[in-house]
């Protein structure tokens, strides 16, 4: 349980498959509101019963998870680490969603730390990469003070299709 900057309470939780329809809701608000396009690999584009059937299948893996964030039982947040078979050996690849009206509450930087967090206590995860944009100088302020290095776009398996403007950060964890 953490406190945002109007008060409110944000719980975090690893997501289950009952957060299906609610998380897909969730992710087309995301998409309403941003031009920053989700990951695929969040389910963005499932029914709810394959998103269900892919939220089980994260709860049993270690280097993919999805987590919620929820004020008052509601979606506001979420994020995720992935990996990706193509990817270097434990790296993974983070993405973030915040509702707009969250924004600057403190939410996202919330979200961050509980994934960085998640990430440093597997063996598995060695490093996070996360992509955004120059425009993005408020989220980019808060990765370089959670330790986000920017690395060379080449260096990373996160800009395959991605416009070419696009910053990646990286996290060194072990």
């Amino acid at each position: 349980m953490k406190f945002l900057k109007d008060n409110t309470v944000l719980d975090i939780q690893e997501a289950k498959s009952k957060h299906a329809k609610d998380l897909l809701a969730f992710l087309e608000q995301i998409k309403s509101e941003s031009n920053f396009l989700v990951l695929k690999d969040t389910g963005v584009d499932k029914t709810v019963e394959e998103q269900e059937e892919y939220l089980d299948e994260l709860r049993n893996k270690t280097t993919s998870k999805l987590f919620l964030g929820k004020v008052s039982d509601n979606i506001v947040a979420s994020g995720g680490i992935y990996h990706r078979e193509e990817s270097i050996e434990g790296n993974v690849i983070l993405d973030i969603n915040v509702l707009n009206s969250y924004l600057g509450l403190e939410t996202e930087e919330h979200i961050l730390n509980h994934v960085i967090n998640y990430a440093r206590i597997t063996s598995e995860i060695r490093s996070i990469d996360i992509l955004t944009t120059k425009d993005n100088k408020d989220i980019i302020s808060v990765y370089e003070r959670t330790g986000f290095k920017k690395i060379d776009a080449e260096e990373s398996d996160i800009t395959k299709d991605i416009d070419k403007e696009a910053l990646v950060f990286r996290l060194t964890i072990k």
